[in-house]
């Protein structure tokens, strides 16, 4: 029969050694680089999840070690799409990340009271395995344990003894739940861990009633992952075969279409009226607005985005103008800086370029595999999909412009002072690459257009004409989400 304790003696020496081992991993994985190694660590409030996080203190260097304890959303977090706060927490590469009350724990708990369906349960399963997918994609180890504190291995079906929360500093997620809830937990946590427990990210039961014994499991649990996460080669993620898009959206757009001045100006104060009535409508205030902007180099992306912001509050709104990522964003998943600057409610986001880079740029010049932007597609449909569902309202431009009239754009910055510094030798650079930019685009556009949030390409050759359609586009979408 297998014991599930150590004796003192057993634990001091084998949690010298094994401390010894921990911290040289450590440092190991914090000079190669290579992504995070995530824990987290659930289960019964008897199991000691933070008393766990105190032993692991001890053991690791702690400047090197991110703990994440969240409690149930409140406020804002109620009001942003359900992963954000986990979007947000992710350690950068080369470190460990310890997580209470993961993303795993809101849903359960729903399960176990009673207020989410057993259909959403199983929904929320599926985005959380579509973000841990990614995760892995981008190269972090996800483990996950779960603590129980019977000895045969099943799980205690008794409410916890509240006095012994005086003498230890406890998690309290169940705290409060009678023995009959117990059960309901018991039960959700069979249900989530059959849906979840994956080949790349298995969930790991762990005998707790010996805190000697739960502490070496664990600490051998994470040695073996950050040993093997060292010992892996990168190899090219699995991904879906990939069929070129056959649909040509770029040359069905009218490019000579034209709006004279005066009949412009007439136009973009009614719409500039408009859209400060529909930003300062009561009902927007439970709403979010992000704005995409995408389009060839020199289509008038700046332009347009000036004639929407000019009338609208700078106090909530945000303008990102995105470059090249930072040494540091590329060690993290693509897509956590934007992650990190959705619009909470209340409030307008403009995106200068945006997470479409990955299937444009990256993708033509090479800056990712083939697997990485072939995988992005659904990585960004999902993505937009958690944003409407926490009703945020995406609406994504594509301006374009024919290559004659691109060069003709590029030789007028060229000659103008004033806008000589928009042109660069990389513009001129991925202009050698029209064709396969033109193939890239349409790709994007018919594998990233939904119905929550369409694509609206509009042709840009006459500047005043692309102004108008989009912020009429913008305004006509707008009043419809606050009807």
């Amino acid at each position: 029969m297998t014991s599930f304790s150590l004796s003192k003696k057993q634990y001091k020496q084998q949690s010298a050694e094994l401390t010894e081992a921990l911290l040289e991993a450590q440092f190991e994985l914090r000079k190669a680089g290579k992504g995070p190694v995530l824990l987290l660590i659930s289960g019964n409030d008897l199991g000691g999840k933070a008393e766990v996080i105190h032993t692991f203190y001890a053991w690791l260097d702690t400047r090197f070690l991110n703990t994440r304890a969240f409690v149930l959303p409140h406020t804002l977090e109620k009001r942003m799409p359900r992963m954000w706060r986990y979007w947000r927490s992710l350690p950068p590469a080369g470190e460990l990340g310890f997580y209470l009350g993961s993303w795993y724990h809101q849903p359960l708990m729903g399960l176990s009271r009673g207020t989410l369906s057993i259909s959403a349960f199983q929904r929320q399963m599926d985005d959380i395995l579509r973000f841990e997918q990614l995760l892995d994609d981008e190269g972090a180890v996800v483990l996950k344990v779960w603590l129980h504190i019977s000895p045969d291995g099943k799980s205690v079906t008794k409410s916890p003894d509240q006095s012994h929360y005086q003498d230890t500093v406890a998690m309290r997620e169940w705290g409060d739940f009678s023995q009959a809830d117990y059960e309901k937990v018991r039960s959700a946590a069979a249900q989530m861990i059959e849906l979840t427990s994956t080949e790349h990210a298995p969930w790991i039961r762990i005998p707790s009633h010996d805190p000697h014994y739960r502490d070496i499991q664990i600490g051998q649990l994470l040695l073996k992952a950050m040993r093997r996460h060292l010992e892996q080669e990168a190899s090219p993620a699995q991904h879906q075969s990939y069929l070129p898009g056959s649909i040509d959206r770029l040359s069905t757009l009218d490019y000579s279409a034209k709006l004279e001045k005066d009949d412009y100006q007439t136009q973009l104060e009614h719409y500039q009226q408009m859209l400060r009535e529909l930003i300062r409508h009561p009902r927007f205030a439970r709403r979010s607005l992000l704005l995409v902007f995408e389009g060839s180099d020199a289509a008038g992306k700046g332009g347009a985005i000036r004639r929407i912001t000019q009338c609208l509050d700078p106090r909530y709104l945000r303008v990102h103008g995105t470059r090249a990522p930072t040494e540091e964003e590329r060690t993290q998943p693509y897509l956590m800086r934007f992650w990190r600057r959705i619009p909470a409610p209340g409030t307008v986001v403009v995106f200068d370029r945006s997470y479409y880079g990955r299937v444009l740029v990256e993708r033509v010049e090479g800056f990712c595999s083939a697997a990485e932007w072939q995988r992005a597609y659904g990585e960004i449909n999902d993505f937009e999909q958690q944003l409407q569902q926490s009703n945020t309202l995406v609406i994504k431009f594509w301006l374009a412009i024919t290559e004659e009239e691109q060069l003709a754009r590029f030789q007028a910055r060229e000659a103008s002072a004033l806008k000589r510094h928009k042109l660069t030798e990389e513009d001129w650079r991925n202009r050698k690459q029209w064709p396969a930019y033109q193939k890239a685009i349409n790709d994007m556009l018919e594998f990233t257009d939904s119905r929550g949030a369409p694509w609206h390409v509009i042709a840009a050759e006459d500047k005043r004409h692309a102004r108008i359609e989009v912020i009429r586009t913008l305004c006509e979408t707008l009043q419809k989400a606050l009807k």
